[in-house]
């Protein structure tokens, strides 16, 4: 077999998603980051690393392989080595799970490597690609719109596979794919990109109510101006601004606030601070993607800061930008299921991505 490096300049996969470069080793860095191409060999390998962050189990790095149109992934691993060298597709064995013959199945075999896990959590980094000797790739093709999502868990997915009460998180319960963002693009057809981390918050973090002070851990204005920065930081590497003229999203839909309610308590002078940081991420969106529409939605586990949000938006239409919005999101049903430590439900995220995908094609 042939060794493919992906590097920063390589043309012949598809890229999405925010995706850090180091040495020969491509890491995809958020949830639903990766790289797709149609592939013409029957067999595909890759050498895949990952780190020992949070070392210990149920907090590894997960990814999937999508093949064809599927929407359920061909395989999802776990990585639990440092570097391993591992199958990720067989022509064969593919055609067999589908009920079909191998003839059946088109020459230039589109695949996707994709991120489950999310930045907290384990490295998915591919530092190498390993092809049939006569296999050609090519890059999948654009699609008609770009989408990018900036939030916290219930971006991630956290959960959504796990009921609450009654399981325990691992990067195995989260499924950033059934999670409302990405459902959100998958029905308007676009490419997305995803900035989110459990966790995390502009003006705090998540704290416990016994907590009365913020957590500046990993707030989520400065973090969204890297590609990596916490990685950075646990890998001793240089933090590496993002690059924003190399993806330009139509929308971006802004869903912060559910952690810094955990601080805010419907406290006016908090509020107040809360909303600043708001205006200022919108701001430096603004600023980044001057013709984008901006989105902000809040909601699924909590509403409290909702007026908050809308006077954000108000007061920045007001001040000339009129591609700038509120969509006010609802708060999670019982009925509709619960996940794991009280996040959204696959049912819930896609009642979720049903109204945002109403208002979004009303804008686009």
């Amino acid at each position: 077999m042939k060794q493919f490096n992906i590097t920063k300049d390589t043309t012949a996969v598809k890229k999405m998603g925010r995706i850090l470069y180091r040495g020969d080793v491509c890491y995809l860095v958020y949830s639903a980051a990766q790289i797709g191409f149609t592939y013409t060999g029957d067999r595909l390998f890759a050498t895949l690393v990952t780190d020992e962050w949070r070392n210990e189990p149920g907090m590894e790095g997960v990814f999937g392989v999508f093949v064809w149109e599927d929407r359920e992934p061909f395989k999802r691993i776990t990585l639990t080595k440092k570097e391993e060298k591992m199958p990720l597709f067989d022509r064969a064995e593919y055609a067999a799970s589908k009920g079909i013959s191998v003839d059946a199945l088109p020459k230039n075999l589109p695949i996707r490597i994709a991120k489950f896990s999310e930045a907290a959590f384990g490295a998915v980094g591919i530092k190498a690609l390993w092809l049939d000797e006569e296999a050609a790739l090519s890059p999948l093709p654009e699609k008609k719109r770009k989408l990018e999502f900036i939030g916290d868990s219930i971006t991630c997915g956290y959960g959504n596979e796990g009921i609450y009460l009654k399981d325990t998180f691992t990067t195995a319960t989260e499924n950033p794919f059934d999670a409302y963002a990405a459902l959100t693009a998958e029905a308007l057809d676009a490419d997305f990109m995803l900035v989110s981390w459990s966790g995390i918050g502009l003006l705090s973090d998540y704290i416990p109510p016994e907590a009365d002070e913020p957590d500046e851990t990993i707030l989520a204005g400065e973090n969204y101006k890297y590609t990596a920065m916490k990685f950075c930081e646990r890998q001793n590497f240089e933090k590496q601004e993002w690059d924003f003229q190399g993806f330009t999203p139509d929308a971006v839909v802004i869903n912060l606030g559910t952690n810094d309610d955990s601080y805010t308590r419907e406290i006016p002078e908090r509020e107040e601070r809360f909303a600043a940081r708001y205006e200022a991420l919108c701001r430096f969106v603004r600023a980044k993607y001057q013709d984008a529409k901006i989105v902000c939605a809040l909601g699924l586990m909590t509403t409290r800061l909702n007026k908050t949000v809308e006077s954000v938006v108000k007061k920045l239409n007001e001040q000339g930008d009129a591609n700038i919005f509120f969509v006010g999101l609802f708060e999670q049903k019982e009925e509709d299921g619960i996940g794991i430590d009280c996040h959204p439900s696959k049912k819930t995220h896609k009642i979720a991505a049903e109204k945002l995908t109403r208002e979004l094609v009303k804008l686009l």
